[in-house]
């Protein structure tokens, strides 16, 4: 893809901006999809990291699946043109009037404890429905990167409670098809999703009327140097393998479900912001306000996260050390320190990599500014999106 023309794009659009890259997506769908060797699967888009209508519309017309958590990103995937049976659900704490809209949309359901199986068992008979189990601490975390790991919650059914829910679904003519579990948020090392894979399947087994096993996402994207490249091949052939003795064991075959968000979205984005102004803090070293911070990116502040910051234009300058600061009253927010730039001046633009997951959708305004606006690229076409797409 040709690189961007970010100062004309700033001069069209304002910023800050979000720009998405539609080309990006389908490219990172491919790099996925090619290490999976196991006929039946069925990718599953994680909204959360994304849930803007149009790029759910790009999913859609990818032939996605789509993964959902709340009610509302329920209503975008429906609007977006998802089919009942091409949403996933699965939360926490979900409450009986939210169940009964599952139901009756039809969505498949993953549900996270033994009072969510007697919640729904009541509230319908002769349905199917998947549960979440709870991770083996056994498996060992690598990564200092990760986030949302299964080691800090109590989320999912435990082992021991597997012929309780049986026996409950059971007297209410109800079928326990699928079996979901989740490791954590962008972790680099293979070996915990290897270890992860092989405990999911044999829980899999446990269940007779078993259709289908999700083995989640939360695959490590490369933020910097320091990250290492997610082995794709190694994980995608293991579960490939995985599911494939698994279907020979059981006498058919169970589909392999994924649910990438960050792996499509997070180098299909970046965020375009304007140099609002220059402090020197020593003869080394100066600081650069943004305006952008905390309530238009919130990773940085809330991960201590990194992120690659870019001159908009590579001119041949000097370069120099600077700290990257958002323009709030917050005394730590950065989007980047000790960075090394070409020199810049105040209305000069900079370049945010790789948010385009859990960048927007964190997004607060806060304190009192307006959310970004975005655009999406698709080839030569460039669309104003997302919900200030009208200011």
């Amino acid at each position: 893809m040709a690189p961007l023309d970010y100062k004309r794009i700033a001069e069209q659009f304002g910023t800050p901006l979000y720009i998405y890259e539609t080309e990006k997506i389908r490219e990172n769908l491919s790099s996925i999809i090619n290490f999976i060797t196991y006929p039946k699967i069925k990718v599953y888009y994680a909204a959360m990291c994304n849930n803007q209508p149009e790029i759910l519309k790009i999913i859609n017309d990818l032939g996605l699946g789509v993964q959902v958590n709340t009610v509302h990103e329920l209503n975008l995937a429906k609007e977006a043109g998802f089919s009942s049976s091409e949403i996933s659900f699965t939360s926490t704490g979900v409450s009986k009037e939210l169940m009964k809209k599952l139901i009756e949309e039809c969505v498949e359901i993953n549900l996270d404890s033994v009072e969510e199986v007697e919640k729904f068992c009541t509230l319908v008979n002769n349905r199917t429905f998947g549960v979440r189990v709870k991770i083996d601490k056994k498996i060992k975390m690598n990564s200092n990167e990760a986030t949302n790991s299964f080691l800090e919650s109590n989320v999912g059914i435990e082992g021991k409670y597997f012929n309780k829910i049986k026996e409950i679904a059971k007297e209410t003519g109800n079928r326990i098809t699928g079996v979901h579990g989740y490791l954590a948020s962008n972790v680099h090392d293979s070996k915990p999703f290897i270890q992860f894979g092989k405990f999911i399947v044999n829980v899999a087994s446990e269940f007779p009327d078993l259709e289908y096993v999700n083995l989640s996402s939360g695959f490590g994207v490369k933020y910097s140097a320091k990250d290492k490249d997610f082995d794709f091949q190694h994980v995608l052939h293991c579960y490939s393998n995985l599911l494939r003795k698994l279907s020979k064991r059981i006498k058919r075959e169970i589909v392999l479900k994924i649910e990438p968000g960050r792996t499509l979205m997070a180098d299909a984005g970046s965020l375009l912001v304007r140099i609002t102004n220059l402090k020197t803090l020593n003869p080394d070293k100066s600081e650069i306000s943004v305006n952008a911070g905390f309530g238009e990116f919130a990773r940085p502040k809330i991960y201590n996260s990194y992120h690659e910051i870019e001159n908009s234009e590579i001119t041949g300058k000097s370069k120099k050390v600077y700290d990257i600061r958002g323009n709030t009253v917050l005394q730590n927010d950065f989007l980047g320190q000790d960075r090394i730039l070409e020199e810049v001046s105040e209305g000069d633009y900079l370049v945010l990599k790789k948010v385009g997951a859990y960048g927007i959708v964190m997004a607060s305004g806060f304190p009192g500014k307006k959310l970004p606006k975005q655009i999406l690229i698709n080839k030569d076409k460039i669309e104003v999106i997302g919900k200030n797409r009208t200011n």
